[in-house]
C-alpha cells in the first residue's frame, strides 16, 4: 500500500514539472506565416521570436507579450503614418520584450512603452517620428535603448515637444551607444527618471542634447537620477547637458562640443546646472560653446579635471546660487572669449581686492569661503559686519581652501544688514577666487501665512496638510509680493496627486494644489495660479481688456508668448506671463528684447504690461517698478528657495531700468 502510494505520487511530480516547462519557443516568419506584423504578434506565443522580412509595413502594432521583434535583414520598414495619433510601436503592460534590426517611422512617437519591465530596444532606425522616437512611461522598469539611430524627431501639433527619447519615471534604464540627432526639442529627456547614459552621441538636437529633470506632472517630488558618462555631444543647442531641479548626475569624460545658442541668441552652454541640481563634473572636455563652456546657477557643483576651452562666453560662470567644491585644481580653462571664469569667480591681481556685499537680516549662522584655481595662491578673507570700519571675523591666510563660519546673533541684525567680504590677494602672481557666502533665512511657517496674511490653508479629506517646507515656498512667494497682489489671494487647498493637472483657480481667491512638488515647480505653479487671482480681483477692466487685445494681436506665433501653454487662452497667457516675470524677469526681458529686435515686439509689450502691474511710488515720490527672480540657493549643508526682487525705475519706454549690479532682497 505504502509503496503505490509513492509511485503515485511520484508520477503526480512527474507530471507537475512537465505541466510548468513551456512549449519551446518558435520562429514566425513575416509574411511566409503572416501576411501583418500585428497577426503574427496576436498568433505569437511568449518567448516567440517574430522574423520579418525586408520590405515596407504600414502597420500600428501593440505588443502584450513577451516576444521578440526582429528584421531579417536591413530594409524593414514599420511605417505607423496611417494612425496620426498613434505610436508605430506600443509595448504596453508586459515584460521582456526585444525590438531589434527594425526601420520605425511616421508615428506619433516611434515606439512607447508603458508599464512594462527589461524591454530591450536594440539596433533600430527611429527616425521623422512626432513627438519622441521613444518614449518609456508609467512605472516601467529596466529599459534598454542600445545601438539604436534616431534622426528627426518632430514636433506635433502644437508645436509638442519633439524628443529622440524620454525616459519618464523609468528606472534602471540603460541608454547605450545610441546615435541620436535633429530632434526638435532634446536628444534625451529624463524626467523623474533613474539611468546610465553611457557612449552615445548627441548632435544639432535643438533643445539641449541631455536634459535631466523631475516629471512636472506625474511625479513632481521626485528628482531624476544620472550617470552619464563617455558622451560625445556636438552642435546641440541651449545646452549640450541641462541638470535642473534637485536632480543628481555624475558627468565624466563626455565631449561636449560646439554648443549653440537658441534662435532668441540666448544659452549656448556646455553643461548648465541649475535650481539646486547636484552635480559631479570629472575628465569632460567642453570647447566652443557660444555661450558658457559650464554655468553654474544655482546648485551643488563637485568639480574636477575637466577642460574648458574656446567658449564665447566665459570659461565658467558662477552664479550666488551655487556650492562649489573642487575635488582639484588641475581644470583647464583656456581660450575662453569673456575670460577663464565669470560672476562669482574674479582674477585679483597681486595686491587687488575684491569686495562682496551681502546683508543678513535674521539671526543664524554666516557661511563665507573662498577657493582658489591658482596653485600656490595667498589669500586673505576677512568679514565685516554691520560696523564697516573693524572686521566681524578675525583674518585668515592660506593658500588653500580659506573658511569662516559665525554665529550672527539678533543684537548684531539690529545695528544693521549690510555687510561684506573681502578678499586680498597678498601673493606675487593673479589668483583666480571663487567667494560663496551662505546667510541665515527666515523660512515660513503654515501658521506665518495664516496669522501675518491672513490666508486660509486647507486640504482634501484624502490629501494631507500642507507640510513645513511646503509652506515656507509659499510663504516666500507671498511675502515678496507687493500687499495688494498678496491680498488677491484668500485660501489654498492641498489636493490629492492629479496626473492632468498641477493647480487650479477657482474663483474668490481660492487657489487648489495638486500633490507634492519639488520646490521650484511649488513655487511656479502657486505663482501661475495667484496670477490667475491677481488678473481676477486687481486688475482693472481697463487694463484687462487691454491684455485681452494683446493676446489677439499674439494670435498662435509662440514667439510672441512664455510657453506654448499660454496660447491656451487670455487668462492662460496672463498666468504664464505673472509667473515667468516672477521666476526670472531678467531672463524675460532679455528675451523679450531680442524678438523685438527681429520685428517680433508683442512679447516685449507685455513684459511692459508686467512692469506696470508693480508700480510702487517711492517715499521721494519717485515711480519705480518691482523686478523678480526665484532662485535655489545651496551651501553645503542645505538647500532653500528664495523669491527676491529689487525695485528699480522705468525707461522711456516703459520697460525696467536694471543696474550692472543688483542688490536683491530676499524672501
Amino acid at each position: 500500500m505504502r509503496r503505490i502510494s509513492l509511485l503515485a505520487a511520484a508520477l503526480t511530480l512527474t507530471v507537475g514539472i512537465a505541466l510548468a516547462i513551456p512549449a519551446l519557443a518558435k520562429t514566425i516568419e513575416v509574411p511566409k506565416d503572416y501576411q501583418t506584423i500585428q497577426a503574427a504578434i496576436n498568433a505569437a506565443q511568449p518567448g516567440d521570436l517574430i522574423l520579418i522580412a525586408p520590405g515596407t509595413y504600414k502597420e500600428n502594432l501593440t505588443i502584450r507579450k513577451s516576444i521578440e521583434l526582429r528584421g531579417a535583414d536591413v530594409g524593414v520598414i514599420v511605417d505607423g503614418s496611417r494612425a496620426r495619433n498613434t505610436p508605430t510601436i506600443l509595448i504596453q503592460r508586459t515584460r521582456d520584450v526585444v525590438i531589434q534590426n527594425l526601420e520605425i517611422t511616421g508615428g506619433r512617437r516611434g515606439i512607447q512603452v508603458e508599464r512594462s519591465r527589461d524591454v530591450i530596444i536594440k539596433n533600430n532606425l527611429i527616425q521623422k517620428n512626432r513627438r519622441q522616437g521613444i518614449l518609456v512611461t508609467d512605472n516601467s522598469q529596466g529599459t534598454q535603448i542600445i545601438e539604436n539611430k534616431i534622426f528627426d524627431t518632430a514636433p506635433d501639433e502644437g508645436n509638442v515637444l519633439g524628443n529622440g527619447i524620454i525616459l519618464n519615471g523609468d528606472k534602471n534604464a540603460q541608454v547605450l551607444k545610441n546615435f541620436i540627432a535633429r530632434s526638435a526639442w532634446s536628444g534625451l529627456r529624463l524626467l523623474s527618471a533613474v539611468a546610465h547614459i553611457e557612449g552615445n552621441t548627441f548632435e544639432e538636437n535643438q533643445y539641449y542634447g541631455i536634459e535631466i529633470w523631475p516629471n512636472w506632472v506625474d511625479s513632481p517630488d521626485v528628482p531624476s537620477q544620472a550617470t552619464v558618462l563617455d558622451n560625445a555631444l556636438k552642435g546641440n543647442v541651449r545646452a549640450g547637458i541641462f541638470i535642473t531641479e534637485e536632480s543628481i548626475a555624475v558627468i565624466e569624460n563626455n565631449q561636449i562640443l560646439d554648443t549653440a545658442r537658441d534662435r532668441d541668441n540666448q544659452y549656448g552652454h556646455g553643461v548648465w546646472v541649475a535650481d539646486g541640481a547636484q552635480v559631479s563634473l570629472t575628465g569632460d572636455i567642453v570647447t566652443g560653446s557660444q555661450g558658457h563652456g559650464l554655468f553654474f546657477e544655482s546648485g551643488r557643483v563637485a568639480l574636477g579635471a575637466n577642460a574648458v576651452t574656446a567658449s564665447t562666453g566665459c570659461g565658467m560662470q558662477i552664479e550666488d546660487g551655487v556650492w562649489l567644491a573642487l575635488t582639484t585644481i588641475e581644470l583647464t580653462l583656456s581660450d575662453n572669449k569673456e575670460g577663464r571664469a565669470c560672476g562669482m569667480a574674479q582674477e585679483l591681481q597681486p595686491g587687488q581686492t575684491l569686495t562682496v556685499p551681502f546683508s543678513v537680516a535674521h539671526p543664524g549662522r554666516v557661511k563665507a569661503q573662498v577657493l582658489t584655481l591658482t596653485q600656490d595662491a595667498s589669500l586673505v578673507l576677512t568679514l565685516f559686519g554691520p560696523d564697516h570700519n573693524n572686521p566681524y571675523a578675525a583674518q585668515i591666510q592660506s593658500p588653500d581652501l580659506l573658511k569662516l563660519s559665525l554665529e550672527v546673533p539678533a543684537e548684531t541684525i539690529a545695528l544693521g544688514t549690510r555687510w561684506r567680504a573681502v578678499v586680498e590677494n597678498r601673493g606675487p602672481t593673479n589668483a583666480l577666487v571663487i567667494p560663496q557666502i551662505s546667510v541665515p533665512v527666515r523660512q515660513g511657517s503654515c501658521k506665518d501665512i495664516t496669522d501675518e496674511f491672513g490666508i486660509l490653508l486647507d486640504h482634501e479629506p484624502d490629501a494631507p496638510p500642507f507640510s513645513e517646507p511646503q509652506c515656507a515656498v509659499l510663504y516666500s512667494s507671498l511675502r515678496a509680493m507687493p500687499p495688494e497682489i498678496r491680498r488677491t489671494v484668500t485660501s489654498v487647498t492641498n489636493n490629492p496627486p492629479d496626473e492632468q493637472v498641477a493647480g487650479t483657480y477657482t474663483g474668490m481667491g481660492r487657489i487648489n494644489l495638486f500633490g507634492p512638488m519639488l520646490r521650484r515647480t511649488l513655487s511656479f505653479v502657486f505663482i501661475h495660479e495667484m496670477g490667475h487671482a491677481v488678473q481676477d480681483r486687481f486688475v482693472t477692466s481697463t487694463q484687462n481688456a487691454r491684455w485681452r487685445e494683446l493676446f489677439r494681436r499674439s494670435g498662435k506665433d509662440l514667439d510672441n508668448f512664455v510657453s506654448d501653454y499660454a496660447r491656451t487662452n487670455d487668462h492662460e497667457d496672463f498666468a504664464e506671463t505673472f509667473a515667468t516675470y516672477i521666476d526670472d524677469a531678467l531672463g524675460l526681458l532679455q528675451i523679450a528684447r531680442e524678438r523685438a529686435a527681429r520685428g517680433k515686439p508683442i512679447l516685449l509689450e507685455k513684459v511692459k504690461f508686467m512692469a506696470e502691474l508693480f508700480k510702487q511710488i517711492s517715499p521721494n515720490d519717485s515711480v519705480l517698478t518691482l523686478v523678480y527672480q526665484v532662485r535655489m540657493k545651496t551651501d553645503d549643508e542645505r538647500t532653500r528657495l528664495l523669491v527676491r526682487r529689487v525695485s528699480v525705475s522705468f525707461d522711456s519706454d516703459g520697460l525696467p531700468v536694471l543696474p550692472a549690479t543688483i542688490e536683491w532682497e530676499e524672501f
